[in-house]
């Protein structure tokens, strides 16, 4: 029986670019001449010897190989090269970039995230070379979270699984990939990736805990730090948390950013911002600051009233007594916390809050702020 590959599998390519394709096949599994197929894309160019050509136009597309009975598909992701013009407009390389978690959908960017310039979440080796080839495109910025998603995909009978994680990193272990995304380091579309989500959550049964108190300690952390940097050198790391809520004495040595997440029940704005930074200081690591527009306002006064007064709030957050910030929240606190870190984000992203005029007003704003700001790097000092 007649086994075919179409190789390469999956690929990078700037606009322009050529690659050759094969399909290697015959009757037994050390026979790699190739078969005779017929090739077709859904775009760019691919003659019939199977030498593809990207197009001009940015985005994931698929090359098709096919004979009398089999047929095989390779994902072409195409950027633009970072000195081209993006079709959906400039975006300057300089400043410090902003955006939200949870700004990508399946098929790209969702509505009303024109304003950002950086986003951050969950990714998978499926879709990695995609968001890169966009982001470039689009001269966006991402923090990567290549091990994302609910915690329970990382539990072993509730408690945290070291051996669940690295399997998951393991799946970006690929030439493509680990070529791609040092790439996309060099020229600034990736500035870091997040280890780990809020890893001083324990104590839970609701899904959102990693375990007994003492599970994951920054030591701990340190070790999906260092595993990361042995596949990827380039490519900056850190991990999300309040600069206070975990282990907060101890330093980080491997670690090289902290996604630090402000809302209203952390006090006063400004202390909170001066004191993660005295912390990233005295651990030489970087800061991203963050802020919960969803449940980071003035909370709700009284149990079981939620009473998210208009007046003071962006109304209900997600859950009982949080409440949103309002557009003038959103600005303020952007403004202190933006300047002082290598980003800004925000957690995240919402379909009604990001279509409110005022709230883009306020986006606009904070954006065009810290576009006038130098860039300033995510790695350690």
């Amino acid at each position: 029986m007649l086994a075919s590959k179409l190789l390469p599998s999956a690929i990078l390519l700037l606009s322009s670019a050529t690659r050759q394709f094969v399909a290697p096949g015959g009757a037994a599994p050390a026979d790699s001449a190739a078969i005779r197929v017929a090739f077709s894309a859904t775009g760019g160019t691919v003659t019939r010897e199977g030498l593809y050509t990207a197009g001009s136009s940015a985005g994931a597309f698929r090359v098709i190989a096919s004979s009398a009975v089999l047929a095989d598909t390779a994902t072409v992701a195409v950027s633009r090269s970072s000195g081209s013009k993006s079709s959906s407009g400039s975006k300057s390389s300089s400043g410090i970039p902003f955006g939200p978690f949870a700004a990508w959908n399946a098929t790209g960017l969702k509505a009303n995230t024109e304003v950002f310039t950086a986003s951050i979440g969950s990714i998978n080796p499926d879709n990695i070379l995609e968001r890169i080839a966009i982001a470039r495109d689009k001269r966006m910025k991402l923090i990567l979270t290549m091990t994302g998603g609910a915690h329970e995909n990382y539990l072993t009978d509730g408690v945290f699984d070291m051996a669940k994680w690295q399997a998951k990193m393991d799946d970006y272990k690929t030439p493509t990939i680990i070529a791609a995304v040092a790439a996309a380091v060099a020229d600034g579309t990736i500035i870091g990736n997040s280890v780990m989500d809020e890893p001083h959550v324990s104590g839970r049964g609701d899904g959102n805990t990693w375990g007994p108190r003492g599970t994951m300690t920054k030591e701990r952390v340190d070790h999906m730090c260092a595993y990361v940097k042995e596949m990827f050198p380039t490519l900056p790391v850190g991990v999300v948390h309040p600069h206070k809520a975990f282990e907060p004495a101890h330093p980080y040595r491997v670690c090289e950013f902290l996604v630090d997440q402000y809302s209203w029940r952390h006090g006063d704005v400004a202390q909170f911002r001066d004191d993660g930074l005295a912390l990233a200081r005295r651990d030489g690591i970087a800061i991203v600051f963050g802020m919960n527009i969803l449940n980071g306002g003035i909370q709700a006064r009284g149990h079981g009233s939620w009473d998210c007064s208009l007046t003071s709030t962006g109304g209900r957050g997600t859950h009982e007594p949080n409440c949103r910030m309002t557009p003038e929240q959103v600005r303020d606190w952007g403004r202190l916390l933006g300047a002082a870190g290598c980003a800004l984000v925000l957690w995240q992203y919402d379909d009604a809050f990001m279509a409110n005029p005022e709230n883009q007003r306020a986006f606009a704003d904070l954006a065009g702020l810290l576009a006038t700001i130098p860039a300033k790097s995510c790695r350690r000092t």
